[in-house]
């Protein structure tokens, strides 16, 4: 091939009705379409799909690049290459970004979406070709898709002069696979900002130390978070049996299953959420609190198999010695947050784990009618009328307090 060749959407289903003529690559055709779909599933995204292809089509190396326009974030490469190839591709591609880029006439921003180019490198400019004349790359075939939320893409695929060049067939494929990419980076895009929320969900339950566990219908666990599985680490007699958290306490244990039993039962019948507090003393001394609260039921993604009740886990002794630093930062905070003095803050920490007002004044070694009148001022000042209403308001900032 002697020049470069643009293939657009124009042509594409002209091109996909010539596949019928295609030969072996049409026994191919759907395999490769069902990999596309499993790609935004997959670790390193469309891994397969290019293992596939780069077999099927007889080239080097199969690469998927997700492009990040000018923003300084470097591209991600999924790159798929012969197990005897010598050539270190992740090498090859960080020289390519800080030395060639800027020769390369296929770059996104300069092929559009749904465009597709064939191209040998001896059209391209003289360092450039050296470059790629050192690793024995002869033809490349480009092609650009997009989603509508702005990701955008570029499929590679390269062969070594001792091939054959790309050809009609071969943008004829492609032409194929192009709609079917654009609907799996779109899939792919959306399946990213869920993870991107979730992580942050994660994050901030972290940062408060609140361990959250995801269950079943079933009541096995789908999901821990770095919290959760802190506790269960550091507290042996709270543990995953069969796939179901675990009580060592049998008392403990037996609350813990019927609360777990109510939240999927309530999620099952759409009734309003369902929440149980279940506190257990550790071997070790420590209180151990687990809400179990029901998950919302969703319309279109039910069955014993989805997420049903969630477990918030946490340390109260974690909460009670942290107290006894005069220093302490969540201290420091809820008193300025709230515009209360030192020991106001601490019986607001100490209500809000779920001490009564006689524990918490035991805890802080003053008399109940002390703290009965550093509570009155704590409701006045935080606008709230019973200890109920002061949990929910620290337990919403506590985010804050980390």
């Amino acid at each position: 091939m002697g020049t470069t060749e643009h293939f657009s959407r124009k042509g594409i289903y002209a091109s996909t009705a010539k596949l019928d003529n295609v030969d072996p690559m049409v026994g191919h055709i759907q395999e490769l379409l069902h990999l596309i779909y499993d790609g935004p599933l997959e670790a390193k995204p469309w891994e397969s799909f290019l293992r596939k292809l780069r077999t099927v089509m007889n080239v080097r190396i199969a690469a998927v690049t997700l492009y990040h326009p000018a923003d300084g974030t470097p591209n991600n490469h999924v790159t798929i290459a012969g197990p005897e190839d010598p050539i270190d591709w992740m090498r090859a591609g960080t020289d390519y970004k800080d030395l060639y880029i800027n020769m390369d006439p296929m770059t996104l921003d300069k092929v559009s979406p749904g465009e597709i180019v064939a191209m040998p490198t001896s059209e391209f400019a003289l360092p450039y070709k050296t470059y790629l004349t050192s690793m024995e790359i002869a033809h490349q075939l480009r092609m650009a898709f997009a989603e509508p939320g702005g990701t955008r893409c570029w499929l590679d695929v390269v062969r070594s002069d001792t091939n054959a060049p790309f050809d009609q067939r071969d943008t004829e494929i492609f032409c194929v696979f192009l709609p079917h990419l654009e609907r799996a980076l779109k899939l792919y895009a959306a399946i990213m900002g869920r993870e991107t929320e979730k992580c942050l969900y994660e994050q901030t339950s972290d940062h408060i130390a609140l361990g959250s566990i995801l269950l079943n219908g079933n009541g096995e666990i789908m999901h821990l978070n770095q919290a959760a599985t802190a506790i269960l680490k550091k507290h042996t007699d709270i543990f995953i049996a069969q796939r179901k958290l675990t009580l060592a306490d049998k008392r403990a244990n037996g609350e813990f299953e019927n609360a777990v039993k109510a939240a999927t039962a309530a999620q099952e019948k759409d009734q309003p959420p369902h929440g149980v507090l279940v506190r257990m003393k550790s071997r070790d001394g420590a209180l151990i609190g687990f809400l179990v609260s029901t998950v919302p039921l969703l319309a279109y993604y039910q069955g014993k198999h989805v997420p049903h009740a969630i477990v918030y886990i946490s340390d109260l002794t974690q909460h009670l010695e942290a107290l006894q630093h005069p220093e302490n930062t969540s201290l420091q905070l809820i008193a300025k947050l709230f515009d209360l003095t030192k020991q106001e803050a601490k019986l607001v920490l100490l209500l809000a784990d779920g001490l009564s007002l006689a524990e918490a004044a035991t805890t802080m070694h003053i008399a109940e009618a002390s703290a009965r009148n550093y509570s009155k001022r704590i409701y006045q000042t935080m606008g709230i009328k019973r200890q109920a209403d002061l949990v929910r308001l620290v337990y919403r900032s506590l985010a804050l307090l980390g």
